[in-house]
């Protein structure tokens, strides 16, 4: 299983996926199943860069725990205008057209019981998604899952989000928004934790996809080893931490959270 997540940066510390017997050994059969296993896998990053035309978001929310919606006060673009942006910036100039179609109100999303957890293991929150996934990818569409919950993740509790692939990271990326993080930066102003919510699951999706060096390569040398796959540019979407001074500088008017680094990454990876 693996997993990446973004944390907050607070302003003074950090707060922290009948044949009969083959004759063949049994390590080289293990690497022909996983072969195998990894071709018919539509979710990974070869494929949305490739086969891929559509691309759309499934959203869904505990109660209490929605995602915000409408419009935002300064400037009055939609919300999730900034996850659309970015989403459409990720898949131009490939030499072929990809419709993207994100949710940007409340009935277009799902909302789902009250879990009354205040933590979560992984496990936990890997439960959730049989049950309330309604949506699956195949070679030519792809369908993101984001599912927003109260509470925090029990071993890592500075943690805004976290993306979760399966072994070896073949399945579907899953998202898991922890609402309560994010409503910290409601104590900086009351416009900015909408910014740092849509900055959140840009940075998710930007995991989803392969950035960085997660199933899309690297172009130029940027990559975080010490957070995993993270960017070096602090100024970048997915650098490993959001701070109360990117949310409080970011506008919605000027969306692209990726740093030039990981654009380029997406641009010049044709598989």
């Amino acid at each position: 299983m693996i997993f990446r997540a973004l944390i907050i940066l607070s302003f003074f510390s950090f707060i922290n996926c009948e044949n009969g017997k083959s004759e063949l050994p049994p390590a080289v059969l293990g690497y022909i199943a996983l072969d195998y296993l990894i071709l018919t896998d539509p979710d990974r990053s070869s494929v949305y860069f490739s086969t891929v035309r559509s691309v759309d978001l499934e959203v869904a929310y505990e109660t209490d725990a929605e995602p915000f919606t409408g419009n935002y006060a300064i400037g009055g673009s939609n919300i999730w205008s900034v996850t659309d942006s970015n989403l459409q910036d990720v898949f131009a100039d490939r030499g072929y057209s990809v419709a993207v179609t994100v949710p940007t109100d409340l009935s277009e999303m799902n909302e789902i019981p009250n879990q009354n957890r205040s933590s979560w293991s992984v496990n936990q929150l890997l439960g959730l998604v049989p049950k309330y996934r309604k949506r699956t990818s195949d070679f030519q569409s792809t369908s993101f899952f984001i599912m927003y919950v109260r509470g925090q993740l029990a071993d890592a509790p500075g943690v805004i989000a976290v993306t979760v692939s399966g072994i070896l990271g073949i399945g579907p990326p899953v998202i898991f928004v922890f609402k309560d993080m994010i409503d910290q930066f409601d104590s900086i102003s009351p416009d900015k934790v909408e910014k740092a919510e849509q900055i959140t699951v840009t940075h998710e999706l930007g995991h989803a996809l392969g950035l960085v060096n997660a199933g899309i390569p690297l172009y130029s040398s940027h990559q975080d080893k010490e957070h995993g796959n993270h960017c070096t540019n602090e100024s970048c979407g997915m650098f490993w931490a959001l701070s109360g001074t990117k949310v409080e500088t970011f506008s919605p008017a000027s969306p692209l959270i990726f740093g030039q680094e990981c654009r380029d990454d997406i641009r010049n990876y044709n598989p």
